[in-house]
Parts: structure tokens; C-alpha cells; sequence
């Protein structure tokens, strides 16, 4: 479909919507174009997903210091799992 999968958590009555008293940040990247491998190896697996955490992490470096502010940016890491 195109669209990136974005799961939130919030209210406890309707917990797909975002809690009132937060601030939420949405930052869109630009695409990642990735081929189509009928077969795909561990090796393809491994080097797509790399690209695509790179290119993840490098969104976030971009944009941290607007989400957390100045100081909590500087030690602000990413954590994928």
C-alpha cells in the first residue's frame, strides 16, 4: 500500500490514538526504494535492513533536538527492537 507502518499508544479507551497531553512528533523520510527479490538471501535480508536502519537513524539524528530539545538531544539515542 505505500503507507509506513506507525503504531501508537495512547488513550486507554481507544489506545490507537495519540494521548491528549503529549507533544507527538511525525517525521516522513524520504523513500527507501528497495528491489524486488523473488528469493531473497539472509545477505539480502541483512543488507536491505541495514540501509533501512541507517536511513532511520539518520532521520532521527536530523530531527531529535526539536522532539527532546537541545541538551536531551545530545545523549538521545535511537532504540529499534
Amino acid at each position: 500500500l505505500g503507507l509506513p507502518a506507525v503504531l501508537t499508544w495512547g488513550c486507554s479507551w481507544l489506545p490507537l490514538l495519540p494521548k491528549r497531553n503529549v507533544e507527538l512528533y511525525i517525521v516522513v523520510g524520504d523513500p527507501l526504494p528497495l528491489p524486488k527479490i523473488e528469493h531473497p538471501t539472509k545477505e539480502d535480508v541483512h543488507k536491505w535492513h541495514e540501509k533501512y536502519i541507517t536511513a532511520l537513524t539518520k532521520l532521527h539524528e536530523n530531527h531529535k533536538e526539536k522532539a527532546y530539545g537541545s541538551s536531551a538531544a545530545k545523549t538521545m539515542k535511537l532504540e529499534v527492537w
